[in-house]
């Protein structure tokens, strides 16, 4: 299976994941000629993509999706996202009432299980993504405070590393509501860590570190952090925009 930054910021998200059968997006938060673009660079077309999955609402992650729409992808997210969007073309994942983790969706050689994360969006989601060509699973998880799952077995992990406390209360040009909004709604990269060496990761392969902050975030310091408790696995950081893949 491979995974795919197009684009990684709160200007922006878009990733491709593919198992040589099956390609899909993950996040289309840049316009669509931009996001056609991207996929050339990458060696796709836009059109090969199987499905769209929007984690929710906001822009950066959702602005493009009534262009998919028209030209024939389909655009999955939850309830809520849906719901924010004022949309009634989009597919919605089936996640029982209270439930944390929803049922799976198959798209081509891949299966997808949703999972709610915390944001201030509408009933945002996260995605473990399984390839039935070579059984290896992918967790992406962005624009959360926290994590509650463990994804035993997974192969990948693609999650957010936003922040750190440190740098960010440095940052008195950003104003207080902003920095409220930050520590509430995003992940900083101490929680990142202290919930990585939690996870059983005799499987992981690769873990890729997702909308780093411009300002409050350190690129080569976060990578070193996430290897120090990942146990010596590959630790990359996707950069705000360019086609990508470590």
């Amino acid at each position: 299976m491979k995974f795919l930054s197009l684009a990684s910021s709160s200007h922006g998200n878009a990733y491709i994941v593919d198992d040589g059968e099956t390609r899909i997006l993950v996040e289309c938060g840049v316009s669509h000629r931009r996001l056609q673009q991207m996929c050339r660079a990458a060696g796709y077309c836009l059109t090969d993509m199987a499905v769209c999955l929007v984690s929710h609402e906001h822009k950066d992650h959702a602005n493009c999706y009534e262009k998919l729409l028209a030209s024939g992808i389909p655009v999955w997210c939850s309830d809520g996202t849906a719901n924010a969007l004022g949309n009634d073309l989009l597919e919605i994942f089936d996640l029982p009432p209270g439930a944390n983790v929803g049922m799976v969706e198959r798209f081509g050689t891949l299966n997808v299980v949703p999972f709610r994360t915390l944001h201030d969006a509408a009933r945002p989601l996260g995605f473990l993504i399984q390839s039935k060509v070579d059984g290896e699973k992918l967790a992406f998880a962005t624009d959360t405070v926290n994590l509650r799952y463990r994804f035993p077995d997974v192969n990948i992990l693609a999650v957010e590393a936003n922040y750190a406390e440190d740098i960010l209360a440095l940052c008195t040009h950003i104003p207080e509501k902003v920095i409220h909004r930050i520590r509430n709604s995003h992940m900083e990269i101490g929680t990142l860590c202290g919930w990585i060496s939690t996870l059983e990761l005799g499987q992981c392969r690769q873990i890729y570190l997702l909308h780093l902050s411009d300002s409050t975030s350190n690129e080569g310091r976060f990578v070193q952090q996430v290897t120090a408790v990942s146990g010596g696995i590959p630790v990359c950081a996707c950069p705000k925009e360019g086609v990508f893949q470590c």
